[in-house]
């Protein structure tokens, strides 16, 4: 059925997003709302048209970690409970009053359960304290909820005044100035903003709202009363609108599990060659099966019917486990672009300036994965740019505007596939994040589905369906793929969950905890119910949600949290197969966090070991002073090119016995606890013992339960007094390079630092062979010569300035130095410490002969010159790093492997070591660098690769001096010494080459 449209404003945006001429230009809107492109993507030779059936298949993922319960049986999290109440009922009931819009739900199995247990009176810790009567609360109470009942988005803060203010006063005046009244308004209010708005329009919250403040007791029930009602609607209302037909429900394999590397982590190698692997390979092709069947099973049990479909953990396939899914019955997955293009041997899709796929037939059809023993699995690929356009752009447009740009890029999907000649039926698919996106839209973004499902109603180019209806309606005509390429719904490779040394540790935790499982599952010796019990909670310990946190690319600011569910759940397996928790449960996976030092040096430094504490060098080390509970009165270190030198002010020998230092650098086999079986905190890969007049240095260290050090290396020591001083040669930890750490503790009778280990920051140790060096000159950093900066304070002056590249080999790698005008701000909190700047590094290998590709990343607006051409481009920034690389038809492919960045930001410095295998052969002195910097955009223009606009004028969050006319480079500042040549260069929209020198 077709709705007309009743919003006119949505009808006068469609009239321009929408048309579109055979032979002409057209101004499309991009993803942001005030830029438009021109372009004209019709071929010069048009195939006949055809007629098209375009179908929509909108498909919203659910999924919460599996959150564990204190030792009350009390949920440590709220998010089930709270998405529940705002997200998960809501976002299928709104589609009851459009329907003639189909969608499709993915309830994963760890969802479900949870939800189950709520609706069976679990609670989480938030609810607990929140029936707590204000007046009856603790100190320990108040501090929780003062820290984390403000854990909602602006948006949700903003919609309450009462709230708003208590957020003021809790910036400005701290928790000493919160009332009784406040605290009972805090409970109250942190809850009703998790709250869906259409249950806030009706009674008993719309009386709640209405009264804004001086809330009771009572008032706080009715609002847990109202989430306990809505969260066991939830699985009923799913139940029932895929009874109708107006939606379909699919799952997920149980725990909700990167099911490749469950199966063989080592299909990790095929995208991400370079990746840390674990020490030892995990291989559970049982588990695998079993979390399919069990994710089925319980799906069917909770929802009356077993799902035909289903959404692998994070969109994970390759070629290895599509049988599994066709053994079990599985008619159809769900995965990303990102696999599709590879298995197609496209690379990557390439969009056009109005964010439209150019191999659209390519991409918008499901397909068939061919198992030759068992039933073909069909397959649909998500569209990236549509569905981030939902989940991260369309916030920031009113609502009809953002369902006019939906619709024209539907209109634009069509014409491109009938102006190339294509006919027949094409499925879109439009996949994201159901639950999170909502919180950055106006009213939860009602009026956003409101304005989205009209348009769809009204429309008549497409239709919306489920996944089963198109395999109903085509099934046995599906492509057969070659392949099926092993990534994931974003990414071409499993990188986020393994590949960094955290991960691999994560890995090598669970394989111990698998290997032992199977061990006493094999003696016959554990009565059956535990053995099943241990089971189910070896399963959740295989999830995805564990390895997410882990390593440096994705940080949730509480990344311990997880490490100690996940480790709780190997020492639960354990507990029930009737056996000790070994020890290495116990060390945390990610290291503490490194305690500041008071002072740190300011360069090398030699000690004169012998001259004790009355060296004056030790006036300029590193220095971490003692706390008035602390037996160890201060640590100090400092490098020069042959040791790290260290003193301790501590008790003596007599009083506290063992005297020891453990330190761990970045390479080396990692022991977390001490000799004694002390947790560190972090991994120590030496140890520095006093023993009589001098030290041993022993490394390796043995693995706990071991006693047995190796050999003493007898290194240079002193005790003067009360102070231990030792130089540790730099060699016996590697290949220490500018910028690397060494954690340090010590061990006089108690472990120091207590709040984390020690930093020594390497200063340049290493022999760099510096093949190229370039000075800039200061100042400008104005792109073509008229740029400013946004106007946000993160955007600090001289942020985009460079002043000095260098590029270098040290053993394998080559090492890329770059340095700007002032301090590194990391202002949110990135993972390698850079936020707001992207740097390019463009290679030349063959500089002047005019081969490679000359066009720069997608967005910089910019080219080299025609005699040059980039074979290797490496983009640098805090979240997605990666390397470009041409290809010989002058197409870009865009891959993502492992390499280090160092951020120093009090010395403006980063430092890029990447091996040098990755650019095959040749001589990087004899190479062609360019070098230009950015403004980091985490939400682009469509067919921008992360940097930010250029506007007229500047802007919050928009680059100024602009003038789109000309189609802006989005490039601050290019790498060139010769002053003022840059900014002519970079107004040709040309970027300079610095040759090899002669």
């Amino acid at each position: 059925m077709k709705r007309l449209l009743t919003l006119v404003a949505i009808l006068a945006l469609l009239a321009t997003a929408c048309s579109r001429s055979d032979n002409a230009d057209t101004t499309t809107t991009t993803g942001d709302a005030d830029t438009t492109t021109t372009s004209s993507s019709t071929p010069t030779t048009t195939p006949p048209a055809a007629e098209v059936d375009l179908e929509l298949m909108l498909l919203y993922h659910q999924h919460q970690p599996l959150y564990p319960k204190d030792a009350d049986g009390v949920v440590t999290r709220p998010w089930v409970r709270v998405h529940a109440t705002k997200d998960y009922w809501d976002m299928a009931a709104i589609l009851r009053d459009y329907p003639g819009v189909k969608a499709t739900f993915n309830l994963t199995p760890v969802l479900l359960l949870q939800l189950e247990e709520l609706s069976n009176g679990v609670k989480d810790i938030y609810w607990v304290l929140t029936e707590v009567p204000a007046d009856e609360l603790t100190d320990e109470n108040k501090q929780f909820i003062y820290d984390r009942f403000f854990d909602s988005s602006p948006k949700q803060i903003g919609r309450f005044p009462r709230y708003q203010e208590l957020r003021t006063q809790k910036d400005s005046f701290g928790i000493e100035s919160f009332t009784e009244g406040d605290f009972r308004d805090l409970q109250l209010l942190f809850n009703l903003s998790w709250t869906d708005p259409s249950f806030l329009a009706e009674e008993p919250l719309a009386g709640l709202v209405a009264k804004e403040r001086d809330y009771t007791e009572a008032d706080k029930a009715t609002v847990m009363d109202e989430h306990l009602r809505i969260i066991r609607e939830v699985i009923p209302l799913h139940r029932e609108m895929w009874d109708s037909g107006q939606i379909e429900v699919i799952t997920t394999p149980l725990a909700h599990p990167i099911l490749p590397l469950i199966a063989d982590t080592n299909l990790a190698i095929v995208g991400d060659p370079t990746g840390l692997l674990p020490t030892n390979q995990f291989r559970q092709i049982a588990d695998a099966r079993t979390h399919i069947q069990e994710g089925l099973a319980e799906a069917e049990r909770l929802l009356g019917r077993r799902p035909e479909g289903m959404w692998p953990g994070e969109g994970a396939v390759a070629e290895a486990v599509m049988p599994f899914f066709a053994k079990e019955g599985v008619r159809w997955v769900a995965t990303g672009e990102d696999v599709l293009a590879p298995s197609l041997g496209l690379g990557t899709f390439e969009r056009d300036d109005t964010g439209t796929v150019i191999e659209a037939e390519a991409l918008y059809q499901p397909y068939l994965a061919d198992n030759p023993n068992d039933p073909d699995v069909a397959m649909f690929f998500r569209d990236l740019t549509i569905s981030d356009q939902m989940g991260f752009q369309y916030s920031g447009k009113s609502p009809d505007e953002a369902a006019a740009d939906f619709l024209g890029r539907l209109q634009a999907i069509k014409d491109r596939l009938e102006a190339q000649g294509a006919s027949g039926t094409h499925v879109v698919s439009v996949i994201l994040d159901g639950e999170n996106a909502w919180e950055s839209y106006d009213n939860d973004g009602i009026p956003f589905f409101q304005a989205l499902y009209t348009a769809i109603e009204g429309a008549d180019f497409f239709e919306t369906v489920t996944p089963g209806e198109i395999l109903d309606e085509q099934g046995d005509s599906l492509t057969v793929l070659p392949e099926v390429w092993p990534g994931a719904w974003f990414s071409p490779n499993y990188a986020t969950w393994i590949g960094e040394p955290e991960e691999a540790t994560a890995w090598d935790y669970l394989f111990r905890m698998r290997r032992d499982f199977g061990a006493a599952e094999r003696s016959g010796d554990v009565p059956e119910a535990d053995l099943a019990a241990a089971r189910r909670i070896m399963l959740f310990a295989e999830g995805s949600d564990w390895f997410w946190w882990y390593g440096a690319d994705q940080d949730s600011g509480n990344d311990d949290y997880f490490d100690t569910a996940y480790r709780e759940l190997l020492g639960q397996v354990y507990d029930l197969l009737g056996e000790d928790r070994p020890g290495y449960v116990s060390v945390p996976i990610i290291p503490e966090t490194a305690v500041l030092a008071e002072r740190s040096p300011e360069d090398i430094l030699t000690i004169e070991v012998g001259a004790g504490p009355g060296d004056e060098g030790w006036q300029s080390a590193g220095y971490y002073p003692g706390g008035v509970n602390d037996l160890v009165d201060g640590l100090y270190y400092a490098f020069d090119k042959d040791n790290l030198y260290l003193r301790v002010d501590g008790p003596s020998r007599a009083t506290v016995g063992t005297q020891e230092i453990y330190l761990g650098a970045q390479s080396g086999t990692k022991r977390a606890v001490t000799m004694d079986d002390r947790v560190l905190g972090f991994g120590a890969t030496h140890l520095v013992r006093f023993e009589g007049a001098g030290a041993c240095l022993y490394a390796p260290l043995p693995v706990p339960g071991n006693p047995q050090l190796p050999d003493c290396q007898e290194i240079e020591a002193s005790t003067s007094g009360d102070s231990y001083i030792v130089a540790v040669p730099v060699r016996s930890f590697g290949a220490l390079e500018e910028g690397d750490s060494v954690l340090i503790k010590t061990l006089f009778g108690e472990l120091f630092p207590t709040d984390g280990p020690a930093l020594a920051q390497a200063p340049n140790l290493s022999d760099l062979e510096v093949v190229r060096t370039v000075a800039d000159p200061t100042g400008d950093d104005h792109g073509p010569g008229t740029y400013s900066y946004p106007t946000d304070g993160v955007f600090i002056p001289n942020s985009y300035d460079l002043t000095n590249f260098e590029v270098g080999l040290s053993g394998d790698n080559v090492v890329f130095n770059i340095e700007v005008n002032t301090v590194i701000n990391n202002a949110w909190g990135s993972p390698n410490g850079l936020s707001i700047q992207t740097f390019d590094i463009y290679i030349d290998q063959d500089p002047g002969s005019g081969t490679g590709a000359q066009d720069l990343i997608d967005g910089r607006n910019a080219s080299l010159s025609p005699e040059n051409g980039w074979e290797y481009g490496v983009t640098v920034e805090g979240w997605q790093p990666a390397v470009y690389v041409a290809q010989a038809d002058g197409t870009t492919e865009e891959t993502k492997p492992t390499f280090d960045v160092v951020v120093l930001g009090d010395r403006g410095k980063v430092i890029v070591r990447i091996p040098q295998a990755i650019f095959g052969e040749g001589d990087p002195a004899e190479w062609g660098y360019a070098l230009v910097v950015m403004s980091q955009e985490g939400f682009p223009a469509p067919g921008v690769r992360r940097v930010r606009d250029v506007s007229a004028t500047a802007e919050q969050w928009r680059v100024g001096g602009g003038d789109s006319a000309a189609g802006d480079t989005r490039i601050i500042d290019a790498l060139w010494e010769i002053e003022g040549e840059a900014e002519a260069l970079l107004a040709q929209r040309i970027v300079p080459l610095v040759a090899p020198t002669q």
